[in-house]
């Protein structure tokens, strides 16, 4: 069992030296060319917002070269050497989501001012592809679309846990919660509500990032 507590954010200084230039190799599980297209601006995105929580972090203009192997090779230039590391160590940690069920009592995984969580089996390795959008209302909506295999498990969830809670969790830091309103078979997951639809977008280009993208050094 593991407990989460508010994180408390610290300030580590520094000093480098040596090269400013940051190369990433980027490995993809999806074969589709358009995917693979999408997923690369995707992984752009997500490496401008990291940088963008430093100053003079502004990355360089993004050079990729294509791999023989179907890789890809992305460099540029990073001024701050405190976010060019801690950059590197967050995009070569492997990427962990989880779908949960909030509990009574104990369970796998306990959130402070929230409750127990258990496991479902569910990670991000069900996970075929993930949307951002807007509804009518202007609001920010995800859209999480599951493998076959997937879909049997959520159906076994929802039909177990009706009138419970799921709870969505990325690197064990609770991300969403959604009511179990029906014992139906589900094929997806909605998150709906969301303030600003940016922020749909925002999560769901870290979502397939991180599902579908693996970064190493070349």
């Amino acid at each position: 069992m593991k407990r989460l507590f508010p994180l408390v954010l610290l300030t580590l200084i520094l000093v480098g030296c040596g090269s400013k230039t940051v190369v990433l190799s980027l490995t993809f599980d999806v074969e589709d060319s358009v995917q693979r297209t999408v997923l690369l601006e995707e992984a752009k995105k997500v490496i401008d917002r990291r940088l963008s929580r430093f100053e003079d972090a502004t990355p360089s203009s993004m050079m990729v070269n294509n791999q023989d192997d179907g890789s890809v090779q992305l460099s540029f230039d990073v001024q701050n050497d405190e976010a060019r590391k801690i950059l590197v160590d967050e995009l070569l940690t492997p990427y962990s989501m989880r779908v949960m069920t909030a509990g009574t009592g104990t369970g796998d995984l306990f959130v402070e001012e929230v409750g127990w969580f258990n496991d479902t089996g569910i990670t991000q390795r069900q996970i075929v592809w993930t949307e951002g959008n807007s509804d009518q209302n202007g609001k920010g909506v995800v859209r999480l679309v599951f493998s076959e295999e997937g879909h049997a498990m959520l159906s076994e969830v929802f039909s177990n846990h009706q009138g419970g809670e799921l709870g969505l969790f990325v690197h064990d830091r609770l991300m969403a919660r959604m009511p179990i309103d029906s014992g139906e078979p589900k094929e997806e997951i909605i998150i709906a509500g969301i303030p600003v639809p940016d922020m749909a977008g925002i999560f769901a280009d870290d979502v397939n990032v991180g599902t579908h993208v693996t970064f190493s050094l070349p």
